[in-house]
């Protein structure tokens, strides 16, 4: 096992994403937007030390991008290894069709 830590990067359309998740979250129920981006953040800082924990996607265009992906509740976190940066491209909730947002 590596003791190799990881920067985590959110990209801008991931930034967008989570925006939109805990906003739309929090016009009902702001305690668990709040308890949700914890819980995002915690999910996030795992990558750090564990980028590899994420699954191939099955598309081979995004496996040939380099694409991970991570779930997490009911959302997939797309993000790609780039030496010790973790760049995360989306977030998306997993009952989109993401194979078109990339």
């Amino acid at each position: 096992m590596s003791s190799t830590q990881y920067e985590i990067r959110l990209l801008g359309l991931a930034e967008e994403d989570l925006t939109e998740i805990i906003s739309y979250i929090a016009v009902d129920h702001p305690n668990a937007a709040e308890k949700l981006l914890g819980r995002f953040k915690i999910k996030l800082a795992v990558l750090s030390t564990s980028p590899h924990v994420g699954h191939l996607p099955h598309e081979i265009s995004l496996k040939q991008l380099g694409y991970r992906y991570l779930v997490f509740d009911n959302y997939l976190i797309f993000y790609v290894i780039d030496g010790h940066m973790i760049y995360v491209h989306r977030i998306i909730h997993g009952a989109r069709d993401y194979k078109n947002l990339f």
